[in-house]
């Protein structure tokens, strides 16, 4: 998961919650933790669905734009956004491909 789809999951998340619609919450946290591959990734989203229910319990439902900061920010800092590069499918065989030392 890259770090625009957690942002747009958080969002959804905390929309169901601040509309008070707890199933909604909890049903699009348990699909994006199934189709998540990352084991980060859905630490990552629980702890967002305990963040929006404690915000919205304490009564700062104006302040639900900073959880979603915080959050972001914490995503970026585990590495959320991070893509890995994709293998060489020639394994180094071509040299760089440049034609050095051909000639």
């Amino acid at each position: 998961m890259d770090l625009m789809n957690y942002l747009i999951s958080v969002t959804i998340i905390a929309l169901a919650i601040g509309f008070g619609e707890a199933w909604m919450a909890i049903g699009a946290t348990l699909i994006l933790i199934v189709s998540s591959k990352d084991l980060k990734a859905s630490l990552l989203m629980v702890v967002s669905l305990f963040v929006f229910y404690f915000i919205n319990g304490v009564g700062l439902k104006e302040y639900w734009f900073f959880g979603v900061l915080g959050l972001l920010v914490l995503g970026y800092l585990l590495g959320l956004g991070k893509e890995e590069a994709p293998a060489d499918p020639y394994a180094g065989l071509l040299g760089g491909g440049g034609m050095g030392g051909m000639m």
